[in-house]
């Protein structure tokens, strides 16, 4: 597989109508949207072939039929030891999606709605469009690694606050939360009775951290989270639209049914087979993706730090994207703007929160040579912005 992977280019890329690669003009390298750019499992492509060539996609299986829950089951018990039943999953369209309903359904218009940031953008969106009041808890940046700060934390909870919205792992920090940091939450969220809402997408591109389910924890926190899982970031699938929102709570899954009105849709035929099959038969291509991505962490840590060294970036345990602080140049406040006007598309990390100015966040899911020509054009920007205000 590593040769597949090194001989993707930008053409190859660009061959394929899809939002990473299209949105920007051929002059960009697009290293943004956390889709990788390798070809899915061979197993996955022949299982939706062969489901085609049947001839029928006619109305699916309810739940997308016994054997893609079973796998499932199989797949959270075998790799984090927690035990769920079919009927705790309802199979959605769209995780993004589902972070609002998931807020909704947890809470009540106005009511407040905790996050740490920098988080995933479609947390802060889904609390706005939702009408609920964002509560940012903002993380602790060292090179060690990025930290919670539970004194802040609590000072954030009035009579009003409902909701705790967790990422785990954490996006973009790519921090793997360590039992006794859960712990901790774990307490204040049963201390201050809040719901939680616990995205654990990431949970299998981990470089040798162990993952914890949060409801994992305890029964009592098992009553009170929603758990939003799936293969789209391991498996490469984010165009098939398939997910699962977990919770042992049958009143918390019939809530966020009420707040779709009905509309919850069966899972697409296509998406369900190939998903049975990336959680059946395509365990080889997860390892050797995964053997490749840290391969390029380790490569994209190496050259920042040889080559940049005013670049602060905190080690990552998870997730194929990385986030790099960029205050110590003069262009911080419009970093991504200025790196696109180069002709590199990164995510703002003002997206991530309000306090996250100055961060840009690099996805590395692409082939070494293409990281290294992104790579190359940072440091040529960097050094030239850097050139310039010393000559000011």
């Amino acid at each position: 597989m590593k040769e597949i992977f090194d001989a993707i280019t930008p053409e190859t890329c660009r061959r394929y109508p899809g939002s990473k690669w299209q949105t920007h003009p051929e002059s960009v390298l697009p290293l943004w949207v956390a889709d990788m750019d390798f070809p899915i499992a061979s197993e996955i492509q022949q299982a939706i072939i062969e489901r085609v060539n049947t001839g029928f996609v006619g109305y699916p299986m309810h739940g997308g039929g016994p054997e893609l829950h079973l796998a499932l089951q199989k797949r959270l018990q075998e790799r984090f030891q927690w035990h769920i039943e079919p009927a705790d999953v309802l199979i959605v369209p769209s995780l993004g999606r589902a972070l609002h309903t998931c807020i909704a359904a947890a809470s009540r218009p106005g009511e407040g709605v905790i996050t740490q940031t920098p988080v995933y953008h479609r947390f802060l969106i889904g609390i706005r469009e939702t009408g609920r009041t964002t509560l940012e808890n903002p993380m602790v940046f060292s090179e060690q690694g990025w930290e919670l700060d539970f004194d802040h934390l609590e000072t954030l909870v009035t009579p009003d606050t409902r909701v705790l919205m967790l990422c785990n792992p954490q996006n973009p920090t790519g921090r793997v939360w360590a039992r006794p940091e859960l712990d901790r939450l774990a307490a204040f969220v049963l201390k201050h009775n809040l719901f939680v809402v616990s995205d654990e997408l990431h949970a299998d591109v981990n470089y040798g951290s162990h993952h914890t389910v949060f409801a994992s924890l305890s029964p009592e926190l098992e009553q009170r989270t929603f758990t939003l899982y799936g293969p789209g970031k391991t498996f490469n699938l984010a165009g098939l639209g398939l997910g699962f929102v977990i919770s042992r709570n049958p009143a918390l899954l019939q809530k966020y049914r009420e707040v779709l009105l009905g509309t919850l849709p069966e899972p697409n035929v296509l998406s369900s087979a190939a998903v049975l099959a990336a959680y059946t038969q395509a365990e080889h291509w997860e390892s050797e993706v995964l053997a490749y991505l840290q391969a390029n962490r380790d490569h994209l840590m190496a050259r920042l730090s040889a080559e940049l060294p005013d670049v602060r970036w905190a080690p990552l345990e998870a997730t194929y994207t990385l986030l790099l602080n960029l205050r110590a140049y003069p262009f911080a406040r419009e970093a991504q703007k200025v790196l696109l006007g180069e002709g590199l598309a990164f995510n703002d990390g003002a997206s991530f929160g309000k306090d996250f100015w100055g961060y840009v966040r690099i996805n590395f899911a692409t082939s070494r040579q293409i990281l290294d020509q992104a790579v190359n054009r940072l440091v040529h920007i960097l050094q030239k912005h850097q050139a310039t205000a010393a000559i000011q």
